[in-house]
């Protein structure tokens, strides 16, 4: 084989290996938030509890604490955020953020700060 035709090979075998990786990436898990949640508004006036169970990217759980919004919750888990669903809307939750243990973000036009005290539901 002459230097050209190794070189063109190589450089099929990166670009094909760049592909390969790229779609493993989008196609990984959505966080996992399957447990029991506690945490308190910014202003710590409220405590609330979600209890979660997460199959595949959907979740459903109930919430405590949040005042109109306590009751059954369903969501979508999509990479590290979750979207609840109040209503049978999605559009009017905002998108709450999932780090590891900790969701944050706004619940109801509050600011919430929510840790995982149990990965169980």
């Amino acid at each position: 084989m002459t230097q050209r035709v190794v070189q063109r090979m190589m450089l099929m075998f990166l670009g094909l290996s760049i592909v390969m990786l790229a779609g493993y990436a989008s196609a990984e898990d959505p966080t996992d938030v399957t447990g029991t949640w506690v945490g308190t508004t910014l202003r710590g006036t409220a405590t609330m509890t979600m209890v979660l169970k997460q199959t595949g990217n959907s979740v459903t759980g109930t919430l405590t604490g949040a005042g109109t919004a306590d009751g059954p919750i369903q969501g979508i888990v999509n990479g590290d955020t979750i979207r609840f669903r109040f209503d049978e809307s999605y559009g009017d939750t905002p998108l709450l953020n999932v780090k590891g243990n900790e969701i944050t973000g706004m619940l109801s036009g509050t600011p919430i700060t929510l840790r995982r005290v149990s990965n169980a539901s």
